[in-house]
């Protein structure tokens, strides 16, 4: 089957995109108050306005100046963090991470991962199932009120000639206690909300005649690690500007640029690295609106001498520069938020 070519990403719109960039505008515009004053004040004042407009509204790189201060302030205070001598590269990412098992009634054993305050749970699918069917089913689980979800996720992992589909569902119980306390309350409610999660949209997909199972706890522990792509004994994890490395690995995560086709972008490979896994995150804000977000990670293995780069990506991409670390945890199959 020939891929599909990815039309022109859409630029963004120029509107505020938030209440700092309004701020910013609303301070650009005080000079149309000061029409009165001299010509020397005005020219100063304009200029101000201009830097202020213009700070606000370009974007570098997916960001805007003022994001990019406040990104650079965060890696450098993290970067007492940034080198986990001896440490598991996957505890490097969640210092919490846990795994639990869940035991349904009749006997079938399922696997929960454990991060933070939520609890995820993992399907494996069989073949190469339609992506648009799998991002249509992920946009019902999360519609659906019987169990709230923190979030969603569709991870592509594509290593040689290997291609595993893996979907994600999250549940915290700080959103949607109920769900929990129906089923036994605790930390056995959580779980059994969680496997519950998971089977609902195993009964999404049968619907649409695709297959898959849920993962029991070693193929969940499996899983992730293949998505990780770094050996559990190596070097330190550390964390860089451009790059994270562990494991024998180093690696780059990259953000689509402007609105991309999510189906073109989860297609994306790169014949230059080991492994390229793709993610489509749906995440639910503490306000309750979903969020979605695509982000690409490329994986070298044999300490390359340049670490992955964007144009080594057969889609438009930018780097997450100064949050590395976070784009190799974010395109891990637990649904996380960003």
């Amino acid at each position: 089957m020939r891929p599909r070519r990815c039309p022109p990403n859409r630029l963004a719109s120029p509107l505020p995109g938030g209440f700092a960039q309004i701020a910013a505008w609303e301070v650009a515009a005080i000079p149309l108050s000061l029409h009165w004053c001299d010509r020397l004040a005005r020219i100063a004042v304009a200029g101000v306005a201009a830097l202020l407009g213009g700070t606000a509204s370009v974007r570098v790189a997916g960001r805007r100046p003022f994001g990019w201060v406040f990104t650079w302030i965060s890696y450098r205070l993290l970067q007492h963090r940034a080198h986990a001598t001896g440490v598991d590269p996957l505890r490097a990412l969640a210092h919490d991470f846990r795994l639990r098992q869940d035991v349904d009634r009749t006997g079938n054993q399922f696997g929960v991962a454990g991060v933070g305050d939520g609890w995820s749970a993992v399907i494996r699918m069989s073949g190469d199932p339609p992506v648009r069917t799998l991002l249509a089913a992920l946009r019902v689980a999360c519609a659906d009120d019987e169990i709230p979800l923190a979030g969603a996720q569709l991870v592509i992992r594509s290593d040689g000639a290997e291609r595993v589909h893996l979907l994600a569902v999250r549940y915290r119980p700080g959103q949607a206690p109920l769900a929990a306390v129906v089923r036994g309350g605790g930390e056995a409610g959580e779980l059994r909300a969680t496997t519950r999660a998971a089977q609902a949209l195993l009964a999404t997909l049968a619907e649409s005649g695709q297959c898959g199972h849920l993962l029991e706890v070693g193929e969940l522990a499996t899983e992730l690690r293949a998505a990780l792509g770094a050996h559990v004994a190596g070097p330190s994890a550390t964390d860089g500007w451009s790059w994270w490395s562990a494991g024998g690995t180093t690696q780059a995560s990259f953000a689509a640029r402007g609105r991309p086709d999510p189906e073109c972008t989860l297609a994306a490979r790169s014949p230059t690295a080991s492994a390229t896994v793709s993610s489509y995150t749906l995440w639910r804000t503490d306000s309750g609106k979903l969020q979605e977000e695509l982000t690409i990670r490329l994986v070298k293995r044999q300490t390359p001498r340049f670490a992955p780069r964007a144009r080594e990506v057969d889609v438009t991409v930018f780097p997450l520069y100064g949050r590395q670390a976070s784009g190799v945890r974010r395109t891990l199959p637990l649904a996380l938020p960003r």
